[in-house]
């Protein structure tokens, strides 16, 4: 399966993503914030990169269209997820860069299907 690495703030919400994306199969790193995203993309660039960005739009301290911004600038290649309680996202603000979202509460089977389908991965039955 795959590395994700899950960006957000909520610690509840990051241990119900690790958890469910583990019962799938997939791998997990974390982070609390946008420049914990930033430094642990940096730390595993070398070999161990996550497959996959799952990125809150909204953290306390962080411009999420910032930090997408960085991400793709240092790591145009990355595939990133953003994950919002907001149905509408305004691509002039810099959230055309993102390979997709997922709404909160979050639909674990679209999640999991919108991971397969920017990573490459099968599909599940």
């Amino acid at each position: 399966m795959s590395r994700v690495l899950v960006a957000e703030d909520s610690a509840s919400i990051r241990l119900l993503l690790r958890r469910r994306l583990e019962l799938a199969g997939h791998e997990v790193i974390e982070a609390r914030d946008g420049p914990d995203t930033l430094a642990t993309l940096g730390a595993h660039a070398d070999g161990d990169a996550p497959d996959v960005v799952l990125l809150d739009a909204m953290m306390p301290g962080a411009d999420g269209a910032g930090v997408l911004r960085e991400i793709k600038a240092e790591w145009p290649l990355m595939p990133v997820l953003l994950v919002t309680a907001l149905h509408e996202l305004d691509e002039s603000d810099g959230w055309g860069l993102a390979d997709g979202h997922v709404t909160k509460p979050i639909d674990f089977g679209e999640l999991l299907a919108r991971i397969d389908a920017v990573t490459g991965a099968r599909p599940r039955p």
